[in-house]
């Protein structure tokens, strides 16, 4: 996707591989479909897509173009800002999904949406929260999770499963990431940071369930 800063969607891939400790990938852009065939996939926006024929899996990736010229318009790299925080977010859940499935592939487990999206808005926050503080002398906002978790609005193009799905992901995702946030994102315990979210990313759904069930209250 021409539109897109050059090596951005291999920059979220890498961090995102070095953060969960993942045998590295080829290129998410080797993944990606290119604008004018995405019409023909189901779906709608930025996407990413899954066939399976006996034992043999194809993953895609679609980027809206929107998100695309959002993020050429402002790097996020350079800068992450509200205007274009919804963009980078869209872009780095897609490629955090392609690196789940293809970790679950890699190791023979099954995976279901609500676990995919759960882990996307996981990665979002933590991405986001990393380029900010990079770009803030590692200070790190509690406005952030709102802005992520509580100042959005759903496609209407979702049916009411889809939505009922993804607020469950993101309440999860809020209170896992307000767990993250006060316990090693401020005190800066970034190689606990780091051993937390590689289990987490290791358990099966129920037991992320559990994990977050498990968590303090005011965490």
């Amino acid at each position: 996707m021409s539109a897109l800063p050059a090596g951005l969607l291999e920059d979220v891939q890498r961090g995102l591989e070095s953060l969960h400790a993942l045998e590295p990938e080829a290129p998410v852009t080797r993944f990606l479909i290119p604008e004018e065939e995405a019409p023909t996939f189901p779906g709608g926006g930025s996407r990413t897509l899954v066939s399976q024929q006996g034992d043999e899996v194809a993953l895609g990736v679609v980027i809206e173009p929107e998100v695309a010229l959002a993020l050429a318009r402002s790097d996020p790299r350079k800068h992450l800002s509200r205007e274009n925080l919804s963009s980078f977010c869209a872009l780095t859940e897609e490629v955090s999904h392609l690196l789940y499935l293809l970790y679950c592939a890699r190791f023979e487990r099954s995976t279901t949406r609500l676990e995919l999206e759960l882990q996307g808005e996981v990665d979002k926050y933590l991405t986001s929260a990393f380029f900010l503080s990079l770009q803030n002398e590692g200070a790190v906002s509690a406005r952030l999770r709102a802005l992520l978790f509580k100042d959005y609005d759903l496609p209407s193009r979702l049916s009411d499963e889809e939505k009922e799905r993804y607020r469950t992901a993101n309440d999860l995702a809020y209170r896992y990431c307000s767990y993250l946030e006060a316990c090693f994102l401020r005190p800066s315990r970034l190689s606990e940071l780091a051993r937390e979210t590689r289990r987490f990313y290791r358990l099966s759904q129920r037991e992320k369930f559990e994990r977050i069930a498990g968590l303090r209250a005011d965490a």
